[in-house]
């Protein structure tokens, strides 16, 4: 199943923690995205940088093939889930 869920710093695993960024005012402070499928994270992003860097030329190309992801892992759950439905 697709979870998509916006944790604060303290609600991350030790892990996670450990392997996210350190820019902008620090990675406690920071904003971020969890994408986990079927209890397998498969995105973890945050919105940390440095303020030199919040710019249009900021190299935020993963964002739209997340989107697309997400969007294919939830149409083929809700395929799984109609088929064993019944319906």
């Amino acid at each position: 199943m697709l979870e998509i869920s916006l944790p604060r710093f303290k609600e991350l695993s030790e892990y996670e923690q450990k392997g996210v960024s350190n820019n902008g005012s620090g990675k406690e402070y920071a904003g971020y995205i969890k994408v986990t499928y079927d209890g397998e994270v498969i995105c973890l992003v945050s919105d940390g940088m440095e303020p030199e860097d919040a710019r249009f030329c900021r190299d935020l190309s993963w964002i739209p093939g997340m989107l697309r992801k997400c969007y294919e892992l939830g149409k083929a759950d809700g395929d799984n889930q109609e088929n064993t439905s019944g319906l």
